[in-house]
């Protein structure tokens, strides 16, 4: 492929790009993830940097660049098709395990210059000299949590010597698909923005920042008890998951018409199931329920609501900015709205079955831009929910009150007596 050539972005890769571009430089850092995978025993350091180097030709956002001169129509490009270039700048060295806090919290804060730099780098981290976890920091419009995930299947099949698949759809060829006017998606996806935000509450608090408050709630409830309680209500987790938010913050704000933004991951089409990039989009849906209404019922419909609007979870972030700051311009503007992301293993996955009291840890967010009230579940071996909150009106103590909402009905929905 000729290198030089240049794309349009994704829908999923302008989407996080727009959020970058309003970011002050020295917070750039910001759209950097951060993970580890385990390394199998038996594997030797230039191994896991040659697996590396595999994954890095294998998929093409891992070593994408970005041309933004044109603010108007950013593009991408690939920066190389030397498998060499692309270890050497992904390949940071190796670490001892008892310093990784230490260099997580420090490369997690190196940004990325996404118009230059492969955008990610990995150090190998080692125990007695011997490679124990791999230690990735990538931006997020080369991957979000899914790609994350194609990765290290990917990184273990190597190292494991089974063959992989064929690659699939790459970026540039979703981007062109994604464009295409034939398909009438994206006109449907304004359409349902602008439907939606009719409907959406108007703003009652005043505007500009509230206080930055964070809190990680360790639910203490396995994976699995949480897959069966969703499994008799018929629906998913993750819709069990907002349906509680739902709950909590109508709590918390004394009104039962809410605006939520679930996070659409837009992997539904088998041909983009597989693809490391980002195709995480925000979608907007309003949820307004009777107070009396039984938990379940009220899950029900969300879950139905909630799959009916990620099926516009694709969409021309330009051309919704556009709707939304039509909306917030009304007197009185829409409300802002409470985002949502939730990370879930799938049920059969390995999860521990020890049920833990429940706990709260408080932090001030080291982070600043993104959403004024953004809740990320994470439902990997037990659930943990991590807010994020800047918003007037929300204090310490509207926020406990949500923790211990959604504490006792994830409780509830799983069989399990308050802890």
């Amino acid at each position: 492929m000729d290198v030089g050539a240049t794309y349009p972005m994704t829908m999923g890769q302008l989407s996080v790009w727009r959020d970058v571009e309003k970011m002050p430089p020295e917070r750039r850092w910001e759209a950097n993830l951060v993970f580890a995978w385990d390394i199998p025993e038996g594997h030797s350091i230039d191994e896991v940097w040659n697996a590396l180097g595999v994954i890095g030709m294998r998929h093409e956002s891992l070593r994408t660049i970005y041309v933004v001169d044109d603010v108007e129509n950013p593009r991408q490009r690939l920066a190389t098709d030397d498998p060499a270039a692309v270890l050497d700048a992904v390949r940071q060295g190796t670490v001892d395990v008892a310093d990784r806090a230490a260099v997580e919290d420090e490369q997690v804060r190196r940004a990325f210059d996404v118009t230059c730099d492969i955008p990610w780098r990995a150090w190998i981290l080692t125990r007695d000299g011997l490679p124990r976890d791999l230690l990735v920091v990538i931006n997020h419009m080369a991957a979000d949590a899914a790609g994350l995930l194609i990765m290290r299947d990917d990184f273990h099949t190597i190292l494991a010597g089974s063959p992989l698949p064929a690659p699939g759809l790459m970026p540039r060829e979703l981007a062109v698909r994604q464009r295409d006017s034939t398909t009438g998606r994206l006109r449907t996806s304004e359409a349902y923005w602008r439907r939606t935000l009719a409907a959406a509450p108007r703003q009652t608090a005043s505007p500009g920042p509230g206080e930055p408050i964070g809190a990680t709630l360790h639910t203490g409830i396995p994976l699995s008890k949480a897959h069966e309680g969703a499994a008799g209500l018929g629906i998913s987790l993750a819709s069990v998951l907002l349906a509680a938010y739902y709950c909590a913050l109508r709590e918390a704000t004394g009104s039962s018409k809410i605006l939520l933004y679930p996070m659409a991951n837009n992997r539904f089409d088998p041909t983009m199931a597989d693809i490391v990039t980002s195709q995480n989009q925000w979608v907007p849906l309003v949820a307004e329920f009777d107070e009396a209404e039984p938990f379940d019922t009220l899950a029900g419909k969300i879950h139905w609501k909630t799959f009916n609007a990620l099926k516009n979870g694709c969409h021309d972030v330009d051309a919704t900015n556009r709707i939304r700051a039509e909306f917030s311009a009304m007197d009185p503007p829409v409300d802002p709205g409470y985002n949502f992301n939730a990370v879930v293993a799938p049920a059969g996955d390995p999860a521990t079955e020890s049920i833990d009291p429940s706990r709260v840890e408080w932090y001030v967010p080291a982070r600043t831009t993104g959403p004024g009230f953004y809740l990320i579940a994470r439902a990997i071996s037990s659930i943990e929910l991590v807010f994020r909150v800047n918003r007037p009106g929300i204090d310490k103590e509207a926020l406990t009150t949500c923790l211990t909402s959604v504490q006792d009905r994830l409780l509830s929905v799983a069989g399990l007596p308050r802890t």
